[in-house]
């Protein structure tokens, strides 16, 4: 039985496989139109895949035909693609000596150096160096006529990058030293404290809740979200990330809007208009009030610090 599929949105016409065993993904071809020469591409999420309790290499290929549509000209050009226990290889229908690129795409790879990668250990000095340069920057293209400024909504943009940075890492490099404080994390977070993992997972795998909370903070955590922020460092370690003053509280949540109307709307609101009280002024008090936030956790963390016991050095351990 044919499985006809209509996928003209992913650049191709119909695929037809016949029984076939399929490999889920995602699949780019691409193939150089015969009629005009232009390059026509498909994109597949699935393809016949070979079978592996085949008893011979032969037996184990599957086949199956897709039809790509050459945006240029219109013609539909029949496409075969082949499975082997060596992969996929693809060819005109029509023309088997005529070769077309077909690739499985895998992503995963990309993201292998965030697993690797260790907590910053001085958020709050690239903080520091950060801010004196965004001051700097502040003072001389700073539009000081205007509060409609793309100079100035740009340079809000990147304020938030300063403070988010900051929190990311101290908060990441807090939970990764400090088994309780990953456990308050567990606790309280909507996304973790309903987990469940097997106890052979747990056994083989004795830093579970370190890496599963950093994961979540490293991936999935927006660090401007202060009042999410907040909760979780109250119920952590104590401590109240936002400003008790009300106005400067107020500054700071309202920011958040700012942000998102210069990050995702180009410094308009939902009703189109361009904001209008991004001056330097507003800048700089922004500032100060984030400022203060990184100068508070700081002060927090360090106390925790000094608090925890230091670990014994190699060559006491070794004599005990």
């Amino acid at each position: 039985m044919l499985d006809w599929k209509d996928r003209e949105a992913a650049g191709y016409l119909r695929a037809s496989y016949t029984g076939k065993v399929m490999a889920e993904g995602e699949f780019h071809v691409l193939i150089r139109c015969p009629s005009c020469g232009s390059l026509a591409e498909a994109w597949l999420d699935e393809v016949p895949t070979a079978d592996l309790t085949s008893d011979s290499a032969a037996d184990a290929a599957a086949t199956g035909e897709i039809e790509i549509e050459c945006e240029t000209c219109g013609n539909e050009i029949p496409v075969t693609i082949t499975a082997d226990l060596a992969g996929w290889q693809a060819h005109l229908t029509e023309d088997p000596d005529a070769k077309v690129e077909i690739e499985r795409l895998d992503y995963s790879s990309y993201d292998d150096w965030l697993e690797e990668l260790q907590p910053e250990p001085h958020p709050r000095a690239i903080f520091t160096q950060a801010i004196g340069e965004w001051t700097s920057l502040l003072h001389t293209i700073g539009d000081k006529r205007s509060g409609v400024s793309g100079i100035n909504r740009m340079l809000l943009v990147q304020l938030f990058s300063i403070v988010e940075a900051y929190l990311s890492d101290a908060v990441i490099k807090l939970a990764f030293e400090n088994p309780a404080v990953a456990k308050a994390i567990v606790t309280w977070h909507p996304d973790l404290k309903g987990e469940r993992v097997s106890l052979p997972k747990v056994a083989s795998q004795p830093n579970l809740v370190r890496d599963t909370v950093v994961d979540q903070l490293r991936k999935k955590t927006q660090f401007h979200r202060f009042e999410f922020l907040n909760s979780m460092l109250r119920v952590a370690i104590g401590h109240h990330l936002l400003p008790s003053d009300k106005a400067e509280r107020d500054l700071v949540l309202q920011s958040v809007q700012n942000r998102h109307y210069c990050v995702h709307r180009n410094g308009r609101d939902v009703d189109g208009n361009i904001l209008g009280g991004v001056t330097v002024d507003y800048l700089s008090r922004l500032s100060r009030s984030f400022t203060a936030i990184v100068e508070g956790l700081a002060k927090a963390i360090k106390e925790i610090e000094v608090q925890r016991p230091s670990p014994l050095p190699d060559e006491i351990l070794t004599i005990l």
